[in-house]
C-alpha cells in the first residue's frame, strides 16, 4: 500500500507539472501572438477579429496547435488586396474586401519555438524581417511574399535546419543574398527572391551538397558578376529562374550538371559568349529561355495572387555563335525562347518525330540558309517565330501551318509560290504546357498580338514570295476550342501577283474577327463580291499598294465588323459607296491616289468612330459635306488634289481632335474657318478662290501655337533627383551616375507620365540638326538592331547611327526597369545636356516615354566610343572627373562657378567643398530641396566619396570599380 501511495503522489506532480507547464506556455504563444496583433496598425476585414484573451489561442484564424501541447504550429493568413497596392497608406481609403493586414513583423514572432509554418502573403506588412526569426528551429515554411519588407535578408535564416520554402518574393528587400543562404545546409526545396531590389554578386556555398534544391527564382533583381559555376552543384535543381538581373559573362558550362533541370530562363541579363554545349547534357530540359523582349512574370498571377510585372526591363544578352543542334535536339524541349539574341548559323535539319516543340522563337536573329525539310517532323508546333533573319529558299508544303497559333517568318528573303498549307487534324490543347510555361508564353504572345483575346497570328511578310495567293485556312479545332478565336494574316511586301482571289479565307465567319494585309504586292484585277459576302467578320482590310482596279461594291456595307479600310495607292474608280456610311465601327478610311470620281457620301457624317479619312489625290468633285464634323472623333482628314468645290465648311472649327487637315489642290472659295490646334497655310493652297491665309476674316485663334516642349510637372516632391542620362565616355562611369538614381529617387515613385512625352519626341540641345527626329534616330539604329549594337551594360545598350549622310551618333538605349522613376527626369536632363567637360561626351538629345527612353550623344570616331564601352573594369576611368560632376551635381553649381570669385582666381567647386566639410558645414554644399528630401546620411556619404575622388594624390584615389560598390551600399529608407 505504502508503495501503490507514494506512486499515486509521483503520477499527480507530474500531472501537475505538466499542466502548469502547458500553461505556462499556452500564456506565452499566446503573448507572442497578442504582440503581433499591436503591431498591426489597420485591419480593414476585421482578420484578427477573434484574437482576444477571452478566447483560447488555438481558436484564432489563422492559427494552428499542436493537439497535444497546444503550442502554435501553424501562423497562416493569407492576403487579398482587391485595388492596386497603394503607394501612400495614408491617402489609402480600404474597403472591407480588402483582406489585408497592415502593420510590421514584431521580434515577439520568434517566441513561437514550435511554429512550423508562418504564412502572411500579400499583406502590406513593412518594415525589416526581425533577426529574432532565427529562433525558429522547427520552422519549415516561410512565406512572406507579396508585401512592403525592406531591408536585407536576415542572414540568420541560413540557420534554420528544418526550412523547406523560403518565399520572399515580392517586397523590397535590398542588399546582397546572404552567403551560405543557398547550398549551405539543412533541406531547403524552394527558395523564390525574386522581385525585390537585392543587388551584389551571386554566392552559392560552395562547400554545400545543395542536394535538396529543386526551385530556385532570383528574377527581378539588380544581382552583378557572373553566375557562380557553384550553380553545377545544385544537381537535383528543376527550376532555375534567373531572368531580369545584370549577371554577366558566360553562361556556366557547369549547368550542364543538373541532371533534373526542366526550367532555366536567364533572359534580360548581360550575358555574352557561346552558348554552352554541356546544355545538352540536360536530358529533361523542357523549357529554355534565353532573351525576352517583354517583360512578363509568370507565377505572379497564379501562384503569388499579384499581378503581372509592369515595368519594362530591355534585354542586354547578346550571345555569339549559333545553337548547338544537340540543345535544340533535346528530347524533351517544349519551349525554346530567343529572340534578339544575337544568334546565327543553319537551323538543324536532323529532327525526328520524336520531336517535341511546342514554342520556338527565334526573331530578330542571324540564322541563314533553308528551312530544314525536317522540321516538319515537328508536329507539335503551335508557336514558330523565324522573323528578322537571313533565312531563303522555300517553306516546306507540309509544314502545319494552319495549327499554329502565332507563326511569323517576315523580313527574310524566303521565296517561291506560297503552298496551300495541308490542314489535317490540330492539337487544340495549345497552351497545356504546366503552370510555369502558360504564363510565360500566354504574356508575351498577348503583348506581341496586342490583345488578351485568343488571336491567331500567321505573318508572311517582307519576303519574296511570288504567284497567286492561295485560299488560308486554320485548324478547325483551334477555331472551334476558342469562342472568340480572331485571325490576323500579313501577305504585305511580297510579289504575289494574279487577281484577288474570291475567298481568302475558308473558315472566316466562324471567327469573331479576320485581319488582312496585302499591302505592297503586285496585285490586279477587281474586289469580288464573294471576296466581302463570304468574310463578313472582316475587321481589317488592307491592300495598299497594288494595281486593283474597278469600283468599291455597295455590298461592302454588309461588314459591319469592319475597322480599317486601307486601298490607297491602286487603280480603283467609280463613286464612293454611301453604303460604306452605315459602318458604324470604321476607324480608319485610306482610298488616297486612285481614280475615284463623284461626290464624298453625305452617310460619311454617320462614321462616328473615323479617326483618319483619306481621300486625297482622286478626281472627287461637289462639296465638302459640312456634317462631315459631325464625325467628332476625326484626327487626320486629307482630301487634297481632287477637284472639290464650295466653301470650307465652318463646323470643321468644331472638330477638336483634328490635327493633320489637307484641302490644297482643289477649287474650293470662299473664306477659311478657324480651325483648332491647326494653323498651317500649306493645308489650303493651290485653292484660287479661297481668301488668304491667315485669314483676316476668321476668328484667330486664342493662342499662337507654341513649339513642343517638355514641360517641368511641379509635384510636392521636393527632391531634384540624379537621373543621370549622359553618355560618358566610360560605361563604368555611364553606370555609376545610374546607380546615383537608384540611390537617391524615393522608393517606387512612376516615372512622370508627362503629356509631350507622349509622343514620339526627341528633345535636343544645342547645334543639333532638324534630322535629329524619333523615327530617324530609331529608323538609323535598324530598330536597334544588333548589327548595330557597339556595345551592352547592365543599364542598357549603346548603337551606332547615322542619322543623316555624314551625321554619326550614338544611342544609348536605356533599361527602364533599371530605374524605379523620378518626377524631374525632364528638368535634370535638360541641366547635364548643357554640361560640358573634357572627358565627357557630348548629350544631343534625348527621348523618355512610358515605354522607351534613350539618349543620343556625339560619336566618337576611330572605335574610341567602343574601347571606352566596353571597358567595364573601370580602371582607366577618370575617377577626378567623376567626383567633380558628382559635386557639380548635388550643389548645382557649376565647377568654376561666378559665387566663387569672393575667394579668389582658381578658386573652384573642389575647394570650396574641402571648405565648407572643413568648417562642418557640409549641408550648405547641397542644393535646399535635395537636403530636405534626404535621406541625409546618403547624401553625406555620397558627399564623402566625391571628396575621396578628388584628392590630389592620384595613388590614394578609389577606383572606379570601389566607387561605384560604395554607391551601392546607399539606399533610400523610403
Amino acid at each position: 500500500m505504502a508503495v501503490s501511495s507514494w506512486l499515486l503522489i509521483l503520477v499527480s506532480l507530474a500531472l501537475t507539472f505538466s499542466h502548469d507547464s502547458a500553461a505556462a506556455s499556452l500564456s506565452k504563444d499566446a503573448s507572442s501572438l497578442l504582440a503581433f496583433k499591436t503591431s498591426i496598425s489597420l485591419d480593414p476585414s476585421h482578420l484578427l477579429r477573434s484574437w482576444n484573451p477571452s478566447t483560447p489561442h488555438c481558436l484564432w484564424y489563422g492559427v494552428h496547435c499542436d493537439p497535444v501541447s497546444r503550442r502554435v504550429t501553424s501562423l497562416t493568413i493569407p492576403g487579398k488586396l482587391n485595388s492596386p497596392k497603394p503607394s501612400q497608406l495614408a491617402a489609402f481609403n480600404f474597403t472591407p474586401s480588402d483582406s489585408v493586414l497592415v502593420g510590421s513583423l514584431p521580434t515577439s514572432i520568434g517566441n513561437l519555438t514550435k511554429l512550423r509554418t508562418l504564412s502572411l502573403p500579400h499583406h502590406l506588412l513593412s518594415g525589416e524581417i526581425p533577426a529574432a526569426i532565427r529562433r525558429l528551429g522547427s520552422l519549415q515554411v516561410l512565406q512572406l511574399q507579396g508585401n512592403n519588407f525592406s531591408g536585407a535578408i536576415p542572414p540568420q535564416l541560413r540557420y534554420l535546419s528544418s526550412l523547406r520554402l523560403l518565399n520572399l518574393s515580392y517586397n523590397a528587400l535590398s542588399e546582397p543574398i546572404p552567403d551560405r543562404l543557398i547550398g549551405y545546409q539543412g533541406r531547403l526545396s524552394v527558395i523564390d527572391l525574386s522581385n525585390n531590389q537585392l543587388s551584389g554578386a551571386l554566392s552559392i556555398y560552395k562547400y554545400g551538397k545543395c542536394e535538396f534544391l529543386n526551385y530556385l527564382r532570383l528574377s527581378n533583381n539588380f544581382l552583378v558578376d557572373d553566375i557562380p559555376v557553384e550553380i553545377g552543384r545544385c544537381s537535383n535543381l528543376r527550376t532555375l529562374l534567373l531572368d531580369g538581373n545584370i549577371f554577366e559573362g558566360l553562361i556556366p558550362a557547369e549547368i550542364g550538371r543538373i541532371s533534373e533541370l526542366e526550367i532555366l530562363d536567364v533572359s534580360r541579363n548581360s550575358l555574352t559568349g557561346s552558348l554552352p554545349n554541356s546544355l545538352a547534357h540536360c536530358r529533361k530540359l523542357s523549357v529554355l529561355v534565353l532573351t525576352s523582349l517583354v517583360d512578363f512574370g509568370y507565377y505572379s498571377s497564379t501562384v503569388d495572387g499579384g499581378s503581372l510585372v509592369d515595368v519594362y526591363r530591355g534585354e542586354f544578352n547578346a550571345f555569339e555563335g549559333g545553337i548547338p543542334s544537340e540543345i535544340l535536339l533535346l528530347p524533351n524541349l517544349k519551349i525554346f525562347w530567343a529572340p534578339r539574341a544575337n544568334l546565327g548559323g543553319r537551323l538543324p535539319d536532323n529532327w525526328t518525330d520524336l520531336c517535341l516543340l511546342r514554342v520556338l522563337n527565334l526573331g530578330q536573329n542571324y540564322f541563314t540558309g533553308a528551312l530544314p525539310e525536317s522540321m516538319i517532323m515537328c508536329r507539335n508546333l503551335t508557336f514558330l517565330d523565324l522573323s528578322s533573319n537571313g533565312l531563303g529558299g522555300y517553306l516546306p508544303s507540309q509544314l502545319r501551318v494552319p495549327c499554329m497559333e502565332y507563326f511569323n517568318v517576315s523580313r527574310n528573303s524566303l521565296s517561291g509560290v506560297l503552298p496551300r498549307f495541308e490542314n489535317g487534324s490540330c492539337d487544340s490543347s495549345l497552351l497545356s504546357l504546366g503552370l510555369d510555361t502558360d504564363m510565360l508564353w500566354g504574356t508575351e504572345m498577348n503583348a506581341l498580338l496586342g490583345g488578351s483575346s485568343f488571336v491567331i497570328s500567321h505573318d508572311f511578310s517582307w519576303n519574296s514570295f511570288f504567284g497567286p495567293l492561295p485560299s488560308f485556312s486554320v485548324g478547325d479545332e483551334l477555331v472551334l476550342a476558342n469562342v472568340n478565336a480572331s485571325f490576323r494574316l500579313l501577305l504585305n511586301n511580297n510579289k504575289f501577283n494574279g487577281s484577288l482571289p474570291h475567298e481568302l479565307f475558308s473558315s472566316c465567319n466562324q471567327l469573331q474577327s479576320f485581319s488582312v494585309n496585302m499591302s505592297a504586292n503586285q496585285l490586279s484585277g477587281g474586289i469580288y463580291v464573294e471576296l466581302l459576302l463570304n468574310c463578313l467578320n472582316l475587321n481589317d482590310f488592307e491592300a495598299v499598294g497594288n494595281q486593283i482596279v474597278g469600283s468599291i461594291p455597295p455590298e461592302i456595307g454588309s461588314l459591319k465588323k469592319l475597322k480599317r479600310l486601307e486601298l490607297s495607292k491602286n487603280r480603283l474608280s467609280g463613286s464612293l459607296p454611301d453604303q460604306l456610311g452605315e459602318l458604324k465601327d470604321l476607324k480608319r478610311i485610306l482610298l488616297g491616289e486612285n481614280n475615284l470620281t463623284g461626290s464624298i457620301p453625305a452617310k460619311f457624317s454617320q462614321l462616328t468612330s473615323l479617326v483618319v479619312l483619306d481621300l486625297s489625290q482622286n478626281d472627287l468633285t461637289g462639296h465638302i459635306p459640312a456634317t462631315l464634323a459631325n464625325d467628332a472623333g476625326l484626327e487626320i482628314l486629307l482630301l487634297d488634289h481632287n477637284k472639290l468645290s464650295g466653301e470650307i465648311p465652318s463646323s470643321f472649327s468644331n472638330l477638336a481632335n483634328l490635327t493633320q487637315l489637307d484641302l490644297s489642290f482643289n477649287n474650293l472659295s470662299g473664306h477659311i474657318p478657324r480651325i483648332q490646334q491647326l494653323s498651317n497655310c500649306d493645308a489650303f493652297k493651290g485653292n484660287y478662290f479661297l481668301y488668304s491665309c491667315p485669314d483676316q476674316y476668321s476668328e484667330p485663334p486664342a493662342r499662337l501655337p507654341v513649339p513642343l516642349e517638355v514641360q517641368k510637372r511641379h509635384g510636392p516632391s521636393k527632391l531634384r533627383s540624379f537621373t543621370i542620362a549622359m553618355a560618358i565616355s566610360a560605361s563604368v562611369v555611364f553606370s555609376v551616375l545610374v546607380v546615383i538614381v537608384l540611390v537617391l529617387i524615393l522608393g517606387k515613385r512612376k516615372l512622370s507620365r508627362l503629356t509631350s512625352l507622349r509622343r514620339k519626341v526627341v528633345v535636343t540641345f544645342v547645334d543639333a540638326p532638324t534630322e535629329l527626329t524619333y523615327d530617324n534616330v530609331v529608323g538609323s539604329t535598324g530598330n536597334f538592331s544588333i548589327r548595330n549594337l557597339i556595345g551592352t551594360g547592365g543599364f542598357g545598350s549603346t548603337y551606332k547611327a547615322e542619322v543623316i549622310p555624314g551625321f554619326l551618333v550614338a544611342v544609348k538605349r536605356l533599361s527602364i526597369g533599371r530605374f524605379h522613376g523620378n518626377e524631374q527626369f525632364d528638368a535634370e536632363i535638360r541641366t547635364l545636356g548643357r554640361i560640358r567637360h573634357k572627358n565627357l561626351v557630348t548629350l544631343i538629345g534625348y527621348h523618355v516615354s512610358e515605354t522607351e527612353m534613350f539618349l543620343v550623344y556625339n560619336y566618337l570616331s576611330g572605335g574610341n566610343l567602343e574601347t571606352f564601352i566596353h571597358d567595364r573594369s573601370g580602371q582607366n576611368a577618370d575617377v577626378y572627373s567623376f567626383g567633380v560632376v558628382l559635386l557639380e551635381l548635388i550643389s548645382g553649381k557649376k565647377s568654376l562657378d561666378p559665387s566663387f570669385s569672393e575667394f579668389g582666381n582658381g578658386f573652384n567647386i573642389v575647394a570650396w567643398a574641402k571648405l565648407l566639410m572643413k568648417e562642418g558645414r557640409s549641408y550648405e554644399l547641397f542644393r535646399p530641396e535635395l537636403w530636405e528630401s534626404g535621406p541625409k546620411e546618403n547624401l553625406l556619404g555620397m558627399l564623402r566619396l566625391a571628396s575621396a575622388c578628388t584628392l590630389e594624390s592620384l595613388s590614394v584615389r578609389p577606383l572606379m570599380k570601389q566607387v561605384l560598390e560604395k554607391l551601392k551600399q546607399f539606399h533610400p529608407e523610403h
